[in-house]
């Protein structure tokens, strides 16, 4: 399956005309300078919906803030590639295939009716037109990446709530989760268990740092599932991280928690990628 690019839009982001800001349709910013093999994202940060969309909703924001990833943009930010979602997925969900992303039903947004109004057929166009602008344009910041190294990380952030996890019967839901029924371990074994192990370095206050594979999540998102069809020499490394540095009713950041999160996660990439493009890449 080839990766999908818009020629134009290569061209911009070679020469560095585009490098950072928000999409036309601000669904989702970037901060990029391909000097490294690997794309940070966090498809899930985003908290905004449309204006014409919003007086159609049933569901409070904070019923979506709970189902959102608050604060993985923070998260991610201080890498060299990152691209966050600004929408929330109550919209539209990046991380679902275009039949699905669309949380028309209940059994689409986990038993919640998003919509007391049904959107029309062409706000349900442009939503998916928003959806489609964010996997053009991260193919064609991968197109870039494999130009230059021939191989490229994606690094998947997303978090999950902890009361679903133990309402489910996990008594202990570690802090990150590594998904990865869709990977290729024979080529990428060794750096999915280097992933975990950098992982298992961060330290959170008042948190004792445990990671999974496959515990709470697998890594069958749509992110992962398409991505990693375009180009056998992409790794994409969906990352789950519990809500420890939140809380996850109400939203309240804990500063703390974040920051160490951010500088821990930022080092863990740093190293990781290091070792990954000695390994996996042409330069």
């Amino acid at each position: 399956m080839k990766i999908p690019y818009h020629a134009e839009l290569c061209e911009n982001l070679r020469t560095g005309k585009i490098n950072k800001g928000a999409d036309n349709s601000a669904g989702f910013a970037f901060d990029l300078d391909f000097s490294v093999p690997y794309i940070v994202t966090a498809i899930h940060a985003g908290h905004g919906v449309r204006a014409e969309i919003l007086p159609l909703m049933r569901i409070s924001e904070e019923e979506r803030l709970f189902e959102e990833d608050p604060a993985t943009d923070i998260l991610i930010q201080g890498n060299h590639n990152a691209i966050w979602g600004l929408d929330s997925r109550s919209e539209y969900d990046l991380n679902r295939p275009p039949e699905l992303a669309l949380p028309l039903t209940p059994d689409k947004f986990w038993g919640k009716q998003v919509y007391h109004s049904a959107p029309s057929a062409d706000m349900n166009r442009r939503s998916l037109k928003k959806y489609d602008n964010f996997y053009l344009f991260i193919g064609s910041c991968l197109k870039i990446i494999l130009e230059r190294f021939g191989a490229c990380l994606v690094y998947d952030i997303h978090s999950y709530n902890i009361s679903r996890q133990i309402h489910k019967g996990f008594t202990s839901p570690p802090t990150f989760n590594i998904g990865t029924v869709l990977l290729n371990r024979l080529k990428w074994q060794t750096s999915i268990d280097d992933w975990r192990m950098r992982l298992e370095k961060i330290q959170i206050p008042a948190v004792a740092t445990a990671v999974a594979e496959n515990k709470v999540f697998a890594g069958k998102g749509e992110l992962c599932r398409r991505i990693t069809a375009w180009d056998p020499n992409i790794l994409v490394l969906p990352t789950e991280i519990s809500k420890v540095y939140i809380n996850e009713h109400t939203g309240q950041i804990k500063n703390m928690a974040v920051n160490r999160l951010q500088r821990g996660l930022q080092q863990a990439i740093s190293e990781h990628s290091r070792r990954f493009r000695r390994e996996h890449c042409l330069n």
